[in-house]
């Protein structure tokens, strides 16, 4: 009786859970219609490994489709009071570690990070707007944090990095910091990476294969 329930039911809920996203096809499909790009918004952190394998993981996956990747840094994150931080930091490396490694790259930092140590990069992001120059900075950043040394977390180095994107100097903004953590609890993810498509979120770096599957579900499919 449960299994011929089961077999009942299943494809109603499969077929009403496509009808909950109708809202969502619609606007993508409106938005093409009128030259909109479609919107990918990534809340990440500078002091998050896992952000830093979403990051350059989704900065090559949007490439080709006619979509905006907004990458929206922050702080604070995770539970508040959380007794268990530093033990999932850790283990933030660790799975981290795993995510490169699936994806061709090599994870050199083994010991977590402060969010004091980068916050001024999340201050710098997130007083820019949008841009390909923005998404180059934040990759090369992520990279040189995670990816390319272990080594002390140099300031000056990474206003080098900035420059060579930006040609100025980069200006911090903490209200840009704090308008992204109030919209990502607004979205309702409590940690980074988190990713937001059009309505449904994801924590994006278990997740990288499905957002390019919600992608092309939405119509935004990269050019062949």
């Amino acid at each position: 009786m449960k299994e011929r329930l089961t077999r009942r039911l299943a494809p109603r809920v499969v077929v009403a859970l496509s009808q909950i996203d109708w809202p969502a096809r619609l606007g993508a499909a409106l938005r093409r219609r009128f030259g909109r790009r479609g919107r990918l918004e990534l809340f990440f952190a500078f002091d998050d490994p896992c952000s830093a394998v979403a990051v350059i993981d989704l900065a090559e996956r949007v490439a080709g489709r006619d979509v905006q990747l907004l990458l929206k840094p922050v702080v604070a994150r995770g539970i508040p009071d959380d007794p268990a931080v530093d033990q999932k930091r850790s283990y933030a490396i660790i799975d981290a570690g795993r995510l490169a490694r699936r994806a061709g790259l090599t994870l050199l930092r083994r010991e977590p990070l402060t969010s004091e140590q980068t916050a001024y990069l999340a201050e710098w992001t997130a007083a820019a707007a949008p841009s390909p120059a923005l998404t180059r900075f934040c990759v090369a950043a992520l990279r040189r944090l995670w990816l390319d040394t272990d080594g002390p977390v140099d300031r000056g180095g990474y206003a080098d990095l900035w420059r060579e994107q930006f040609g100025e100097e980069p200006l911090p903004a903490a209200e840009g910091v704090q308008r992204n953590e109030r919209l990502m609890r607004r979205r309702k993810p409590y940690d980074t990476p988190a990713a937001w498509v059009h309505g449904r979120w994801f924590f994006a770096h278990d997740r990288l294969v499905q957002i390019g599957e919600r992608l092309d579900a939405l119509g935004w499919r990269a050019a062949s």
